[in-house]
């Protein structure tokens, strides 16, 4: 039997498992997917582990997803360009560290027609980063970041090219693409806030807000009410995922059945597509 499975710290009620341990039963593979709670201080024999089991291939998340680069054979350019890896698998007898992030991002703004052309990211960390560097491989127009933290939005955006804009003035940079990558509106301390001021929300903006649970967020609640487009959060993970049990197992999950799992496990019911 092959293992995979994922590491982070807290890693709380990841819903990972669910999702490759029914691509597996689905496709008859001999292969389980586990939960693996692993500090900062355990990764590199963790690491060390997963050479010697072997395990064939692990998903990778916060705070990890730099820290392990310095633990593989060989970062992907995609990885490399992201700065961040959140998947492992074995090629040629190497480990390699790649990034799905970026197609999760990406894969729901193409297959909708999603042209952006000034988009604003909000936030600076490593939703950030796969939102900043799929806009620029899409050629989006105009791409600026913007986070509270004034210098942390200027250090990405010098790093991939783009422009930084002051937190106060996000609401006058007149995007028309609007991306969440805060864990503002999540559920708990921060659901029902929004990290955009609703005012500045023009008919036609589109948001894409990563923030799955719950699932329509005040961000996205508010751009609807305006006449914009909502791209659910829910859509990133779902297709990080499937580009991750494709680099696995070579397999292709359907998209519509898994979405369907997903929406049943998280929301108890089948919320309807954007």
């Amino acid at each position: 039997m092959q293992l995979f499975g994922i590491i982070g710290h807290p890693l709380g009620h990841t819903l990972s498992p669910l999702v490759h341990n029914w691509g597996f039963s689905r496709y008859g593979l001999d292969a389980r997917y586990e939960a693996w709670p692993t500090p900062p201080e355990d990764l590199p024999a963790f690491m060390e582990r997963l050479r010697q089991t072997p395990i064939a291939g692990a998903s990778v998340t916060i705070p990890h997803k730099t820290a392990v680069m310095a633990f593989v054979d060989e970062v992907t350019d995609l990885g490399q360009a992201a700065g961040a890896v959140n998947t492992l698998y074995w090629r040629d007898g190497r480990l390699v560290g790649d990034n799905t992030d970026v197609e999760g991002f990406c894969r729901p703004l193409v297959m909708r027609g999603i042209a952006p052309r000034r988009a604003l990211v909000l936030g600076a960390g490593g939703a950030a980063r796969a939102a900043v560097l799929g806009l620029t491989r899409l050629d989006s127009g105009v791409v600026g970041v913007t986070a509270r933290r004034f210098e942390q939005a200027q250090a990405l955006a010098r790093e991939f090219g783009v422009l930084a804009v002051p937190w106060d003035e996000r609401g006058a940079f007149g995007a028309d693409f609007l991306t969440n990558a805060t864990p503002m509106g999540m559920a708990g301390r921060f659901e029902g806030v929004s990290p955009y001021p609703a005012q500045a929300l023009a008919p036609g903006v589109v948001a894409f807000d990563l923030v799955y649970n719950p699932y329509e967020t005040r961000l996205a609640a508010d751009a609807a009410a305006a006449g914009g487009t909502v791209v659910p959060g829910l859509e990133m993970f779902l297709y990080q995922a499937l580009e991750q049990f494709r680099l696995w197992t070579g397999r292709l999950l359907p998209d519509d059945e898994l979405r369907s799992l997903l929406l049943k496990t998280l929301y108890g019911q089948a919320v309807p597509r954007t």
